[in-house]
């Protein structure tokens, strides 16, 4: 099995003791529809990364909340920068015209755009939303036609995953994605690097930029200049970066690349 499906199923795992607690290794076999030894093989490399630790007839997590290799949680990740989210959020709304088919990504960032869409009716009512953020359907019930694509929850974001996701963003066609990241990579050669702390909304987010006519990152200032797990893109897949403070390094890494970068007036 190639390195991208083995790393795929780790992150399976991991995401299968957070959410349901210490599992026997016949469950995760069962789950993952692999063998018994290659599920054996996958808990020693991640109990030899220190991510879980094995007990008798399975595995569970290293610790209850291990913050450096799970996601932070969203109650948490809400209150990172709020000011700076509202702020992008106004901004994104510049690149927006009636009647465009908006995808709007899952996230703390993207709920704030999707607040700022609610107090502009007269132009939320002529656009078609699209997304798989739970939060960001639940801000924009009623307000514009909306199409929320189906698939597994993944808890720390409230965002729809997997493989009936996949499947449904390549059915259509989008005029904007307005996408948000973990973080941003100045480290790779060429242009900076758009990461995600887990593989599956990683791959999510490469299929809709796919599919996409245009696509604009949403990210505050604090992303710039972390490496991160999984890429999905590049500087050069954007036409804007919509942040609240671009640092002048980062600045000049996207407007090489060709991006247009956006700070509120």
């Amino acid at each position: 099995m190639t390195a991208p499906l083995a790393e795929e199923r780790l992150e399976r795992i991991l995401h299968l003791l957070a959410e349901r607690g210490p599992q026997r290794t016949t469950a995760l076999t069962e789950a993952l529809g692999v063998s018994g030894a290659t599920t054996r093989r996958d808990l020693d490399t991640l109990a030899g990364r220190g991510l879980i630790r094995k007990v008798h007839g399975g595995a569970a997590l290293a610790t209850p909340t291990p913050a450096e290799h799970q996601d932070q949680q969203y109650r948490d990740r809400q209150q990172q920068q709020p000011d700076a989210k509202t702020r992008l959020a106004q901004a994104a709304l510049g690149l927006l015209t009636p009647g465009m088919t908006l995808y709007l990504d899952a996230g703390t960032t993207a709920r704030a755009v999707a607040q700022a869409l609610r107090r502009t009716p007269q132009l939320t009512r002529t656009l078609r939303v699209v997304t798989h953020g739970l939060d960001v359907a639940y801000e924009l019930n009623g307000e514009c036609p909306l199409y929320v694509v189906g698939g597994e929850v993944y808890g720390s974001t409230y965002s729809l995953t997997g493989p009936d996701a996949l499947d449904t963003v390549r059915r259509y066609r989008y005029d904007l994605f307005l996408v948000g990241c973990t973080s941003i990579d100045a480290a790779p050669p060429g242009p900076p690097g758009l990461t995600n702390s887990n593989l599956v909304e990683a791959q999510l987010k490469t299929a809709i930029l796919d599919r996409a006519r245009h696509a604009a990152l949403i990210a505050d200032h604090s992303k710039w200049g972390h490496p991160g797990f999984a890429t999905f893109a590049h500087a050069g897949d954007l036409s804007h970066w919509v942040t609240d403070a671009a640092p002048d390094d980062a600045r000049a890494a996207f407007t090489a690349a060709g991006v247009r970068v956006v700070t509120p007036a």
